[in-house]
């Protein structure tokens, strides 16, 4: 879908020989569909009004990371740690089986990336996902 914009973009943008760089994970589709959007799912479940996304470009070493803040209630430090674990689930009153950030957690490591939970600048939780890009 990026790509198609890109193709798009720099046809539109030609003359002013912008350079337009659309980062491309390393691995299946499937799985960065699956990454991103358990933790979209996450942070819609928590967020009072606003969720926000972003993604670039983070170190030299050809990897990309992509952030998702949520301005809910967070998490204690505690409480980010078991979050990731396969089957924890911290509060039974929202739908869900307790699997998604494991998941996430698992696919990042098996892609020889990071995931990291932290407290978010929004005031809620902020999701770190950090992949090899293509």
């Amino acid at each position: 879908m990026l790509k198609g914009l890109k193709r798009a973009l720099d046809r539109i943008y030609e003359s002013r020989a912008l350079e337009l760089t659309v980062l491309k994970f390393h691995g299946e589709k499937q799985d960065f569909e699956e990454m991103v959007g358990n933790l979209l799912d996450n942070a819609c479940k928590w967020a009072k009004s606003h969720v926000w996304v972003s993604a670039g470009r983070c170190d030299g070493a050809g990897h990309f990371e992509v952030l998702l803040d949520d301005d809910g209630p967070g998490l204690t430090g505690p409480d980010r740690a078991k979050a990731v674990k396969r089957g924890q689930r911290l509060d039974e009153t929202k739908p869900g089986c307790g699997l998604g950030l494991s998941i996430v957690a698992d696919l990042a490591h098996l892609y020889k990336g990071r995931f990291d939970l932290e407290p978010s600048p929004q005031g809620g939780l902020r999701a770190r996902l950090n992949l090899p890009a293509a």
